[in-house]
């Protein structure tokens, strides 16, 4: 009798600790079905349009279980969508205030309530989650905070932003946006050596160097303006009418247009209409009118563009002056016909002006609106 009992209480021992892995789990199960329940019954509130009801029985049951973060986010985004930031700004706050939530929730939420403060215009309520999110290093607050810093024309805290914690910037979009604040405050302060800080960012941006060829330029310091512009076309040849006829005077008054020339011609195999115009000039010069012509008439067929058909007008008018009259009155009308086309675009959005902007007025972009491409542009 004694061996069997104790043959038989690691059975017993078995059986308790199943049923007992059981009843947890049934509790478990029964909790989750009531948190379910009470879940849908939130979620009927609004789909009969009792909001205000809805989103307090919902709330209720977030300081019951904080393990459904995920849906009151998505709620959260859908009270965003429809315009209503203050409900959206209450679910956030009452994630936050959650003891249980984990590090990576803790940061959604604090980035969507930080998105919520910037469309209720509360930016400095914004910035002081961005900030807290870009100290723990959280890339996908960069973004956001760089938006805010533009808006706000915060230069120099994003410039500060950058200096404490540019191991997490690696977008040339930021450094793009970076480089520019660089040039805010610089133009601000009239400090162009800050701008020679933004030359240096990891990756190659436009404006610094624009600005100090401008600077050196508008100073007639022409050995300045040629060393800031020839690294800028060389590296970004799309941008040259921006200041290729400032650049080519520097060279002129450097006695050095030979060096000019030169740069052209190097520039010719990913140079746009412009640069293929600035050959012919120097074809011209030489008195050479007709290899001018062939070359213009051959780059067209390859590449057509209206600034180019233009210039040709003019070529072979000068070179049959009995249609030289007729040509003229073609130029005119084709040169109106430029006019009317926005000068610049951006090529992350399209957006269209006839005004530079470094920050496009539509995507929020840095750098992205450049001189027009194509048919009608450079």
């Amino acid at each position: 009798m004694t061996e069997l009992l104790f043959l038989l209480l690691p059975v017993a021992a078995a059986y308790g600790y199943v049923m007992g892995k059981n009843s947890a789990k049934n509790q478990a199960l029964e909790l989750n079905r009531q948190i379910t329940s009470q879940y849908s019954k939130g979620l009927k509130y609004l789909l009969d349009r009792e909001e205000d009801q809805g989103l307090e029985h919902l709330i209720e049951l977030l300081e019951v279980s904080a393990d459904s973060v995920e849906h009151y986010l998505t709620l959260a985004t859908l009270f965003r969508k429809r315009g209503e930031l203050d409900r959206a700004i209450k679910i956030h706050e009452l994630l936050l205030n959650q003891p249980n939530l984990n590090a990576s929730d803790m940061a959604s939420c604090r980035l969507e309530l930080a998105q919520d403060y910037v469309l209720a215009g509360l930016l400095d309520s914004a910035e002081e989650h961005l900030v807290i999110l870009v100290k723990n290093n959280n890339v996908q607050a960069l973004d956001p905070i760089i938006y805010l810093y533009s808006q706000m024309r915060e230069w120099r805290k994003g410039i500060n932003m950058y200096e404490s914690h540019r191991d997490i910037f690696t977008k040339k979009q930021h450094f793009a946006a970076i480089a520019n604040f660089y040039c805010e405050a610089a133009l601000i302060d009239d400090n162009p050596k800050l701008m020679e800080q933004a030359c240096a960012l990891e990756h190659n941006t436009i404006r610094p160097f624009f600005e100090l060829g401008k600077d050196a330029f508008a100073k007639q310091d022409h050995v300045k303006a040629v060393y800031y512009w020839r690294k800028l076309i060389v590296s970004s040849t799309n941008t040259a009418p921006l200041y290729i006829k400032e650049l080519e005077q520097s060279y002129v008054e450097l006695n050095l247009k030979h060096q000019f020339d030169d740069l052209i011609e190097e520039l010719l195999p990913k140079g746009g209409v412009l640069i293929r115009i600035k050959y012919c000039q120097a074809l011209l010069e030489n008195e050479q009118l007709q290899q001018a012509i062939d070359f213009l008439t051959d780059s067209l067929k390859r590449e057509p563009s209206i600034r180019g058909f233009s210039f040709l007008l003019q070529l072979l008018g000068n070179n049959n002056h009995r249609i030289k009259e007729v040509l003229s009155e073609i130029d005119k009308l084709v040169t109106s016909y430029i006019a009317t086309k926005p000068e610049y675009q951006c090529q992350h959005c399209g957006f269209t002006s006839h005004t530079l902007y470094w920050l496009c007025p539509s995507c929020k972009h840095w750098e992205t609106v450049g001189p027009s491409k194509g048919l009608d542009g450079y």
